[in-house]
């Protein structure tokens, strides 16, 4: 049960006790080392150890004995970082949207993580039109079928992504069958939200240039804030989570008619 890192199962695992950690911060508002070690039985030294990592990632701050939630900002982090996180939740959202994609569609593929993810997973596609953004998808789909069409922009180096007003003004003399879009945080009152303001603006235009609009969104990014909002969560069509709604959320999707694929 004290696998932290090494292979793949093991950073899976852990990542998994991460969020059930969170998912009890997100009840309780507080937490005490002690109690989490019983209740995830691990130790006090793993425990805190993955405190220390909640910390970095802006979802709670340390206290003398445990943690406290908090409610400021989040402002992300590099890619190769996020990469890593709820990795397991990422490929079931994944799985179910490779299942919304025919051949013959033109899709947008937004920057992130999840996406990136997605982008591994439509290899095999022989007919298919991607327009991303997103430098890391690009090189994934150098050696397939698949037509790429990149958008150009200013260059934000920790995400692997381009955004801006040129960005912008390419996107727009495009148009495309389904947007694929993976955001850093979800509040059902002030929408879907990215921590860089250009990018939430980048993002805006690839949601007015598509038929659809896909949402994939893990758990972790439920009530967390950024920066940048980048729409009202009305805009989506579709949500592919690996979160278990309340009653009060699937009131709140339904009323705004968004589809909701939980995985």
């Amino acid at each position: 049960m004290e696998k932290q890192s090494g292979n793949n199962g093991d950073i899976i695992f852990q990542e998994e006790r991460l969020n059930k950690i969170q998912m009890l911060l997100e009840r309780d508002n507080r937490l005490v080392t002690t109690e989490l070690a019983k209740e995830l039985n691990a130790t006090s030294v793993t425990i805190r150890k993955d405190l220390l990592i909640l910390e970095k990632r802006g979802l709670l701050r340390r206290t003398h004995g445990g943690a406290i939630k908090v409610n400021r900002l989040y402002h992300g982090l590099p890619l190769n970082e996020k990469e890593k996180i709820n990795l397991e939740e990422k490929m079931r959202i994944v799985k179910k949207a490779v299942s919304l994609i025919s051949e013959g569609d033109t899709i947008i593929l937004d920057s992130g993580s999840t996406t990136s993810l997605l982008a591994k997973e439509i290899k095999h596609f022989k007919n298919l039109v991607v327009i991303t953004n997103a430098i890391n998808i690009v090189n994934e789909l150098l050696d397939t079928d698949i037509e790429v069409i990149i958008v150009g922009g200013n260059l934000m180096k920790k995400a692997a992504t381009t955004m801006g007003a040129l960005a912008d003004e390419t996107l727009k003399r495009l148009s495309a069958d389904k947007l694929f879009l993976s955001v850093d945080g979800i509040d059902l009152k002030i929408g879907l939200m990215t921590p860089n303001i250009s990018e939430a603006q980048t993002s805006r235009v690839m949601m007015d240039i598509s038929n659809e609009v896909v949402l994939l969104v893990d758990t972790s990014k439920f009530g967390r804030r950024s920066l940048g909002v980048i729409s009202d969560v009305k805009r989506v069509d579709k949500l592919i989570t690996t979160k278990k709604l309340s009653d009060e959320e699937q009131k709140r999707f339904g009323a705004d008619r968004v589809e909701v694929l939980m995985v």
